[in-house]
């Protein structure tokens, strides 16, 4: 997924009161078997995902209660949100996208190819290699929406040095920071005027950001259901400075924010973004209500790597309601000797055991259903 550059089913429901079964392999330090390794990001050509976001003309989203808090487990809900526009990631070989030949002499191997699928937004291309040992290293991008926005003359931006903006394994509670520069050159006036009259600034801009993974839980997707993941929560800084050509040399003109959350799974990369609106002097809090972009997968051919024993969901999960309460049964796994059972009516908070620990792969939890209990969530941890 692109960041942004300013100037990146299975859901069981019943009724009373019984809202959703989530099954999860989280042994004790649940947070610790959350691992986003290369293999779950877009990197390999011939992958591609779709997404819903908000029109470009619309920077005003309420994510009042999407973000979360830091911590875990909890439950982020991206089956709704804003749907005006579809965007289309697809990725292939870097020297056999256009624009791509400083790149790939730079070290470029993939190339990102971001599209509107309404063609009302012009095609954008990031341009990166991975690397086994420190992540992904961006060499730069092509986007004539980012130049017009700033009044530059180029749409393609060459990074003095690559941006290593991910590492190549993330966990809960890991941290880590990156930064670049990259020029452009604003022209005023009509360099062919005869009569002369036009001048041009030329534009620096070190890009930096830090980054923390500070929460982790369930997020579910539209389409592509529910999975484990990780919350990363970015921020960027904008320090821009110009050159009059006077003589004077580059001159520092302002510094500007911008606050990202990321949501990754295991097995697809990205499932969710959030960027808050644009803030100079102070960075965005990290608590904001409103956004200028939100961005949610629901349709992908990236394998789904979050299957049993790397941190996915339990197979086979069902829930069935009766008079006796709620059965819950799920897929026995080889390389768990028992089952814990929990429950929670807020899945921010704490989660409660249902009865003792289990080597069956089946549970009742015979007080669901009855009309002084609350809408419970469930998960399953499969204990070694």
């Amino acid at each position: 997924m692109i960041k942004p550059f300013h100037m990146k089913n299975h859901r069981f429901a019943g009724k009373f009161g019984l809202c959703a079964a989530l099954g999860l392999i989280w042994p004790t330090a649940s947070q610790a078997q959350i691992n986003i390794t290369a293999a779950d990001m877009f990197n390999q050509p011939g992958q591609y995902y779709r997404a819903y976001s908000n029109a470009t003309n619309n920077t005003n989203v309420s994510v009042s209660g999407m973000l979360g808090n830091a911590g875990g487990p909890q439950l982020w809900d991206f089956t709704s949100g804003p749907g005006d526009v579809i965007y289309r990631f697809d990725y292939l070989a870097a020297t056999n996208a256009p624009h791509g030949a400083d790149f790939v002499t730079a070290g470029a191997k993939v190339a990102e190819q971001k599209t509107d699928e309404s063609g009302a937004v012009s095609q954008a291309w990031l341009y990166f290699a991975q690397d086994a040992a420190r992540g992904r290293l961006v060499y730069g991008f092509y986007d004539p929406d980012f130049s017009a926005s700033i009044g530059g003359n180029q749409a393609q931006e060459d990074f003095s040095s690559a941006l290593n903006d991910f590492p190549a394994t993330i966990r809960y509670g890991d941290a880590w920071s990156s930064s670049t520069t990259f020029t452009n050159t604003i022209t005023f006036g009509d360099p062919n005027d005869p009569l002369g009259g036009s001048f041009s600034v030329d534009l620096l801009i070190a890009y930096s950001a830090t980054d923390v993974v500070d929460a982790y839980g369930v997020a579910n997707s539209p389409a592509i259901g529910f999975g484990d993941c990780l919350r990363v929560n970015e921020l960027v800084t904008y320090d821009t400075s110009a050159d009059f050509n006077d003589g004077t040399g580059f001159q520092h003109l302002e510094t500007d924010y911008v606050r990202n959350y990321l949501w990754l799974r295991p097995g697809r990369g990205i499932v969710a973004q959030v960027t808050s609106q644009q803030s100079s002097g102070t960075p965005p809090d990290e608590n904001f209500l409103t956004a200028s972009a939100v961005m949610r997968m629901f349709e992908t051919n990236h394998p789904d790597t979050g299957g049993p024993g790397t941190g996915g969901g339990i197979q086979g999960l069902r829930l069935t309601l009766g008079p006796s309460g709620a059965l819950l049964q799920w897929t026995a796994l080889p390389s768990v000797t028992s089952y814990r059972v929990e429950y929670t009516t807020n899945p921010g908070a704490g989660w409660q055991p249902v009865g003792n620990t289990t080597t069956a792969n089946y549970l009742v939890d015979a007080a669901a259903g009855k009309p002084n209990t609350p809408m419970r969530f469930y998960r399953v941890v499969g204990l070694p």
